[in-house]
């Protein structure tokens, strides 16, 4: 009989999105017989308050209103706010996580999601307590207490300091939380050689003959990213400079007419893109927030990290993980940060420094393990 593994998520942020993405196409690709993948968003189209609220509420707040974020956060770390939240969520997204689970005959569910891990047992029990839930902790370092607060799951974290946490602190059975790698895009399973380099260089309209500056913040782009841009501007920096603005369509437009009317040439301006792994790889550094995914698929390319920004609580432990470990630099700045750029890219050996300090921090890619561990493990 096939498996049926069903994959849950919500778009607050792109990272768990396209992990379910990742983790489903790596498994068709190791897996294609005897198992069906099916994603499933938590919040169905009839979900609109609710999907307001996590979906556009986060991303306006972590992006514009970081106050008002820090608060719902630190708020929610209460285990009385975090059974309240349950409760109020639950007749929205339990019934419609039971049709889920009858209607495509699920038979073990992964969750990606923290407010979705007590909802999704609370289905499952419904259905067929028997299905296996295997929750995966999406944040490295420093996690939301919401992650721990079911404790009838197998638990997937990417860290040593989270899986004592997971153990120590939230009372889980050691034996059910399993540390891996953190899960990378595989275009950033080897850095690119010289050829391969050009090669993209060649294919994007990027000099060959400069330095490179990355400038990238995901799906609604940096939030200081004008003033970076006028900074590099102001400063000359003698480097070319590449910004993703992701979805913005606003900052995009602001770019293309700063660029119109101040005619500089070493700025190149990118909406959303399906290349990072190109940019990241023939950058010779990279600007960007604390998300986990940038972050770490940055370092495994070898690259130098500044950290303009962070998300107050959940990216604390990324950004400390580079500082501390001199992989790149906190500076929220925009005129300190192109101050550090010029610094760079006019002495190799900081480049060739930080290279090395990466290399010794062995960066895997637990996109392989975290799927053979998913499809291996057994069914009720």
């Amino acid at each position: 009989m096939k498996q049926r593994i069903g994959f849950l998520y919500l778009k607050t942020g792109g990272g768990h999105v396209s992990g379910a993405n990742a983790l489903i196409a790596r498994l068709k690709e190791k897996y294609p017989d005897n198992a069906e993948y099916i994603p499933q968003n938590g919040f169905k189209n009839s979900n609109r308050i609710s999907r307001i609220f996590f979906e556009k509420g986060y991303l306006a707040t972590s992006n514009y209103f970081e106050l008002g974020y820090v608060a719902f956060y630190q708020l929610t770390k209460s285990k009385t706010v975090l059974t309240f939240c349950r409760w109020l969520l639950r007749p929205f997204i339990v019934k419609n996580l039971v049709t889920f689970l009858k209607a495509e005959k699920i038979t073990k569910l992964i969750c990606l999601h923290e407010i979705l891990i007590p909802l999704a047992r609370i289905a499952i029990d419904r259905v067929n307590p028997n299905i296996p839930l295997i929750s995966i902790v999406m944040d490295p370092f420093t996690a939301h207490p919401s992650w721990f607060y079911a404790k009838d799951t197998e638990l997937i974290v990417f860290s040593q300091k989270l899986q004592k946490e997971a153990v120590v602190h939230y009372g889980f059975k050691q034996e059910r939380v399993h540390q891996f790698p953190i899960m990378l895009s595989r275009s950033f399973d080897r850095r690119y050689t010289l050829e391969e380099k050009n090669a993209a260089k060649k294919k994007h309209g990027i000099p060959l003959d400069k330095k490179i500056v990355l400038v990238v913040g995901g799906g609604e782009g940096l939030k200081a990213t004008l003033a970076i841009v006028n900074a590099f501007i102001f400063q000359r920096c003698p480097a070319h400079l590449i910004v993703i603005c992701g979805k913005n369509k606003v900052l995009k437009t602001q770019l293309e007419i700063l660029l119109k009317t101040t005619n500089i040439s070493n700025i190149q301006v990118f909406g959303f893109v399906s290349f990072m792994p190109d940019l990241i790889n023939v950058s010779d550094c990279v600007i960007t927030k604390g998300g986990p995914a940038t972050v770490m698929e940055t370092l495994s390319a070898g690259k130098p990290l500044i950290l303009a920004s962070y998300v107050r609580g959940q990216e604390l432990g990324n950004m400390l993980y580079v500082v501390n470990n001199n992989l790149g630099w906190y500076i929220p700045k925009p005129r300190k940060i192109i101050k550090k750029v010029k610094e760079i890219i006019a002495d190799d050996s900081i480049l060739n420094s930080i290279e090395q300090k990466i290399d010794t921090m062995h960066i895997q890619n637990g996109l392989e393990p975290i799927a053979d561990f998913i499809y291996r493990f057994p069914e009720a």
